[in-house]
């Protein structure tokens, strides 16, 4: 079975409202509505909040307050979208001594099976009373529902006979009526807006237009419906409008913005009168008459209009509350206020404010700040200014020539050269009025994506196709700790370790640095925050020697009663080197250290001249403010304290492995695990002959309280650590640092050493360094690559850190860098801070309108080829001017090395870096496939085959197409198979090989093979010699390439519409389809011919554009994992930026969360509000799910069974999932083996 779980979740914003409360601080909230996720902000002085959020299980539409004041409560209504559309009830609610308050109250399904779905407009209303909301899901129907105090109370459904509906706005023209402006595209293809009557009494829409606004067609020539619909905007009325006004409906999304205005109460009488007159004709037969009278009838004209010199209204929000000024937002990022003028002289005026990202949502908060909510690019928070924010000469946004702007309102009158009544203004100045609060990253929508590890770390990089319009970009997308830079000291290269000094033990100031090579060590004042001094005579031991340990100490005292002793702070500093122990003093007014007494303590001055003490060399030492462990040479440990400024020796014990001979000891620790004691009771000890560790009293003889199993590796380093978040009475943890790059961790309990887990950290040993992140305190594990290991959530979890040959760290507080941290490179020393534990960490090359559609890597050239396209901004309705290119970027720093320009109207549409054989050797370049766009053909008839590579022998910025060959079609994936390139042009596969002149030597593909589908092949992988060919519209076909000829393997003849295919194996296949569901097949042996068999099934709810073989870390080795068989196999990406892994899982703990997944689907559909996760993961069509179908299979949720971690000290939570709801689905599984489980999985994304 495969788990299906979330990497990266969708970070495309959909909708956004705001809304306040009454409580006494009028508080405001905004509420963010993502793919499958409400999320809800506070607005505070220094930004948004994040406060509370919620998943819904659906694609979310809409989001809509309802307009209900109240002190505690705010009610919000979701729209998801088809297959099951549904409208979701939500209450916010705030409470002033518990947690905020965020819960599902309702959920009324909207799924028709009959039902023809809206083409154009799926949205939901709520009128300005909260009493109605109106939905619309299905051609010729609106849902309207009553609500009461918010809260659902009834629904009713009304027909229309306007089917092709691009937008609605709710009118009030009195207390009591409610009228609805629709505008719509008739059956003659004609645009019209006109205004229906909704009766609550009737429960129905008026069959006849209403009187508040005739039916007014509008030119098609000003509006298009290809990508952005007109949209509806009502203007109510104001005090301050002249009394022939009664409100009015704006008309947004064209080349001109209109606005037509109600009829007054007296006209709408007049209108009604005339309406009931002409039925009666028409009742009386006499046709003829009432055609006349319809024609007599005059065409009303707007009352303002205005040019819109940009493309289609994507967003649109209003500003004030009297609705006469309005955000506006096009495709292209271009940010513009609408002004609404009701005088005797109406006009409209659009103010140009800048550029921003494409917006999907609009939603202003206040003070002059906008959030943006975009799809194909990052969202923002912008502050708009009334004044230009920049010197620049540039138009704030750029118009067409032939569009009349001004740079500012002037005063017109009546016959004016520019006639303010019929055109309205377009206030266009120099520099932009906006300025960026805050930005949140978004990757959607992911076209394409490639895997790269360019270090050759074992922790890759997602590298994505993201963006469009004019915020096109490549995002590396990598998880780890987030490390800010202050300061670096270079010039001091293979320091092994360092440690701060403080000037007192108590002291939180840190005066010095002391480092560590192999072979010297260097002690460094921290004079100010730009200068760090070299301390030649420090008294430290320093020349041509290694050290082991510093370490501020305690003097122990007697206590006051004079029974015991006590610890109080002193200056003393402790260094250890491979053969003596050094005691120093530091004098903080001199700020210089001296040595104690005789200073420098032998091996057989500790013990006194005994025998057997001076030819043993200090292995490994670890030291607390009062106790000193040394591993010497032999197997011997020695434990020492001191007191009257003299080292003492406590004990030892030599050590002997299980054959009788010498123990060597490898590494040793006393550190405390609770890091307020002085002290520790224990100290842990590794051996190099059995790689075991044992728990040692520190209290003579020394006895081994505990020990751990033989480790596959050298056990190099230990720490005794409770970590920050855990209760003081829980177990410590033993954190194993061995050879091989692996953190080997453990409980300490009950005098046993049990739960061990492994986190890989690269390849080199492993060392521990205590420190404090983001002011709690964590553990460093370095090794080859650097692991953040912290508390969570009630369990150990690691993050890696996003810097190379980490090799130490250590916590640094000083007056100039505060809470920082101080890690030694392969440089020297560098210092910063954590800023977050775990972080996805995005980094981003934006490109513009130059738009990223395909993207490969090339390990060989470490170059990533990518394939873009540019559209040139248009007014709506004029064609778009597209040209393609492909650009290469260096794969580790993302400089751009060269770019190659297609023709115009030309486009890639497939990249691969491919080996080809060329004259029986092998040659590595990306190869190009192409499309040339031509608008009158509905099948592209012509498109390029190209060879492209970098050309370093012209300069690295050179890129050279080797070869290139037209083809009768669309290039729409491209693959290689025994040295040969596989294209898929249209509905054939062809096989290419790539030949050289005998004597020019120029390049040139040669076709060998072709075969022929019924349909457009979208998708070609190639596995050996096998071929895996994705069409757009019905299934998948496999082949294979054999003695020259491509053979018929077997093929599914199901309608699945895929969108993204791959393959597992030899003989199992995953892929996506159009209507967001995931399915495999596996190939069988039939009785006379293959077949693909469906062996999974499973709706995800999101488009998958990709799949990649891999995984995102580097698993353990098949050793270690031995005990929980899963195995990360794929990575998919989505349109609204979801990262997703496929992991794969053995048989028999798949039947085992099989039916955990049961029993927490049963556990959560029985919470308030609860759903079916069955249900919901059932795969579905257009249509809704299908009878055959009514539950998913041979795939699991693997972000359902996480939450099973959630529950942590809930034990009634975790008994009924335990024991299910029967006797028979009570699990067989013990909770301790299920964390395990599920934990693994977290760590594989």
């Amino acid at each position: 079975m495969k788990v299906v779980t979330t990497f990266h979740p969708s970070s495309s914003v959909l909708a956004s409202c705001k809304w306040q409360l009454l409580d006494d601080a009028r508080s405001e909230f905004l509420v963010i509505a993502k793919l499958n996720q409400l999320d809800i902000y506070s607005l505070q002085p220094e930004g948004l909040k994040y406060e509370d959020g919620l998943e819904i299980w659906g694609r979310v539409r809409a989001v809509r307050v309802v307009p209900i004041k109240k002190s505690t409560e705010m009610h919000l209504l979701v729209l998801t979208d088809h297959p099951e559309p549904e409208l979701v009830f939500i209450t916010y609610t705030t409470h002033t001594s518990r947690k905020n308050e965020l819960r599902i109250t309702k959920k009324l399904s909207l799924a028709e099976r009959t039902g023809r779905i809206a083409e154009f407009f799926v949205d939901l209303l709520v009128d300005p009373t909260g009493q109605l909301a109106i939905v619309s899901t299905y051609a010729g129907k609106l849902k309207v529902v009553q609500l009461d105090d918010g809260e659902y109370d009834s629904d009713f459904d009304v027909s229309t006979t306007e089917l092709n509906l691009l937008s609605l706005a709710t009118i009030l023209p009195s207390p009591d009526d409610l009228t609805v402006a629709l505008l719509h595209v008739d059956y003659q293809q004609r645009l019209q807006l006109l205004t229906r009557d909704l009766s609550l009494k009737e429960l129905q829409l008026s069959p006849l237009p209403s009187a508040v606004l005739p039916s007014v067609p509008l030119a098609a020539k000003h509006f298009s419906v290809d990508e952005e619909v007109p949209k509806l905007i009502h203007v109510p009325i104001s005090e301050k409008d002249e009394e022939s006004f009664a409100g009015g409906v704006l008309v947004i999304g064209g080349s001109k913005i209109f606005l037509y205005d109600l009829a007054p109460a007296e006209k709408q009488r007049k209108q009604k009168e005339k309406q009931r007159r002409t039925q009666k004709k028409k009742a009386s037969a006499d046709s003829d008459e009432v055609m006349k009278d319809e024609g007599k009838e005059k065409k009303k004209k707007a009352r303002a209009s205005v040019e819109w010199p940009w493309a289609e209204v994507s967003a649109w929000c209003q500003v004030d509350d009297v609705g006469r000024r309005f955000l506006l937002g096009d495709k292209f990022g271009r940010l513009v206020m609408l002004c609404v003028d009701i005088s005797s002289n109406s006009s409209l005026t659009l103010i140009a404010l800048g550029e921003t990202s494409p917006a999907t949502t609009l939603t202003y908060l206040s003070n002059q700040v906008v959030y943006l909510g975009s799809h194909y690019g990052d969202s923002q928070l912008l502050q708009i200014s009334p004044s230009r924010l920049s010197d620049s000469d540039t138009p704030t946004l750029p118009v067409p020539g032939d569009i009349h702007t001004v740079t500012h309102i002037p005063h017109s009158s009546p016959g004016s050269d520019y006639d303010r009544r019929h055109r309205g203004f377009i206030v266009n100045g120099r520099g932009s009025h906006l300025t960026e609060v805050d930005r949140f990253q978004n990757i959607a929508p992911i076209y394409d994506a490639a895997l790269v590890d360019p270090d050759n770390s074992g922790q890759y990089e997602v590298v994505t196709c993201s963006g469009g319009q004019n915020t096109g970009s490549i995002r590396l997308v990598r998880s780890g700790a987030d490390f800010q830079e202050a300061a670096a000291i270079g010039g001091i290269p293979n320091i092994t370790n360092i440690w701060p000094v403080r000037s007192l033990y108590s002291d939180p100031i840190h005066t010095h640095i002391v480092a560590s090579t192999p072979q010297e060590t260097y002690v460094f004042r921290i004079d100010n925050k730009h200068t760090v001094s070299h301390v030649a005579d420090s008294g430290f031991v320093t020349g041509k020697k290694r050290t082991l340990v510093v370490q501020n100490l305690q003097k122990k005292v007697p206590k006051e009663a004079g029974q015991g002793l006590t610890y109080m702070d002193s200056s003393l500093v402790l260094q250890v080197t491979s053969d003596e122990l050094v005691l120093l003093n530091l004098d903080k007014g001199l700020g210089e250290f001296t040595r104690v007494g005789d200073g420098v303590c032998k091996m057989g001055q500790l013990a006194g001249g005994k025998p057997g003490w001076i030819d043993r060399e200090i292995v490994a030492a670890s030291a607390n403010a009062s106790q000193v462990v040394l591993g010497l040479s032999f197997g011997r440990l020695a434990v020492v304290n001191f007191a009257d400024n003299k080292f003492k020796l406590v004990g030892y014990r030599d050590f002997t492995n299980p054959s009788g001979g010498i123990a060597e000891i490898s590494a040793v620790s006393c550190t405390p695990a609770d890091q307020s004691k002085s002290f520790s009771p224990m100290a842990a000890v590794a051996f190099w002959q059995t790689h075991r560790v044992e728990i040692i009293s520190l209290g003579s003889p020394f006895p081994t309280l505990c020990a751990s199993v033989s480790l596959p590796s050298l056990p190099r380093s230990l720490l005794m650590h409770r970590f920050a978040g855990e209760s003081a009475n829980a177990p410590p943890h033993l954190l194993v640092g061995r050879a091989d790059g692996v953190v080997a961790t453990f409980v300490l309990k009950d005098k046993a050493l049990v739960e061990q887990k492994q986190i890989p950290v690269g390849n080199l040993p492993v060392t521990f360094h205590t420190c404090k992140a983001k002011g709690r305190t964590a553990v460093f594990a370095c090794g080859s690559r650097t692991s953040v290991l912290f508390w969570e959530k009630d369990r150990l979890r690691h993050s890696p850190l996003i810097l190379k040959e980490v090799a130490a760290a250590a916590s640094l507080h000083t007056h100039d860098y505060r809470s920082s941290l101080v890690l030694a490179t392969s440089e020297g020393l560098v210092i910063g801070d954590v800023q977050n534990l775990e972080k996805l960490h995005i980094r981003s090359i934006h490109t513009g309108l130059d738009n990223p559609r395909r993207i490969s890597h090339s390990p060989v050239h470490k170059a990533l080829a990518v394939g873009c396209v540019r559209h040139t901004p248009v007014r709506v309705g004029e064609p778009e001017i597209s040209r393609g290119s492909v650009q290469l970027y260096n794969d580790t720093t993302l400089d751009k090395l060269g770019q190659v320009v297609l023709d115009h109207d030309e486009e890639p549409m497939a990249i691969k870096a491919l080996s080809v054989r060329v004259a029986e050797e092998a040659k590595d370049c990306f190869v190009v496939g192409t499309v040339i766009i031509d608008s009158l053909e509905n099948e592209s008839s012509s498109g390029r085959l190209l060879l492209v590579e970098p050309d370093y022998s012209r300069g690295e910025s050179f890129v050279a197409v080797s070869a290139s060959e037209k083809v009768k079609g669309c290039v729409y994936a491209v693959a290689a198979v025994d040295g040969l390139v596989v294209a898929a042009v249209n509905s054939a596969v062809v096989i290419y090989s790539i030949e050289a002149d005998d004597h020019t030597r120029a390049l040139s593909f040669v076709k060998k093979v072709e075969w022929n589908h019924n349909y457009v092949v979208a998708n070609l992988v190639s596995r050996g010699n096998l071929l895996l060919v994705g069409d757009a519209i019905s299934s998948v076909t496999l082949l294979q390439y054999e003695r020259g000829a491509l053979q018929n393997v077997a093929r599914d003849y199901s309608p699945l519409w895929p969108t993204s295919v791959e393959m597992l194996d030899e003989r199992n296949v995953i892929g996506a389809d159009n209507d967001c569901n995931l399915f495999m097949f596996t190939l069988q042996d039939g009785a006379e011919r293959k077949v693909l068999e469906r062996n999974g099934h499973y709706y995800f709810g999101d488009m998958v554009n990709k799949f990649i073989p891999g995984e995102i870390y580097r698993a353990l080795s098949s050793f270690e994992a031995s005990d929980i068989e899963v195995e990360p196999k794929q990575l998919f990406f989505t349109t609204t930026g979801s990262i997703g892994v496929v992991i794969d899982m053995s048989d028999e703990l798949s039947l085992h969360m099989s039916s955990l997944q049961r029993n927490l689907s049963t556990y959560f559909a029985a919470q308030p509000g609860g759903a079916s996760h069955t249900k919901y993961r059932a795969p579905k069509n257009a249509r809704g799910r299908s009878d055959a179908d009514n539950s998913s299979f041979g795939f699991l949720d693997g972000d359902l069974l996480e939450r099973f971690l959630l529950f942590g000290d809930d034990e009634e939570a975790v008994r009924k999932v335990l024991e299910g709801s029967t006797e028979a689905e009570q699990l067989s599984i013990a909770p301790e083996r299920i964390i395990k489980v599920l934990e693994r999985l977290q760590s594989m994304h």
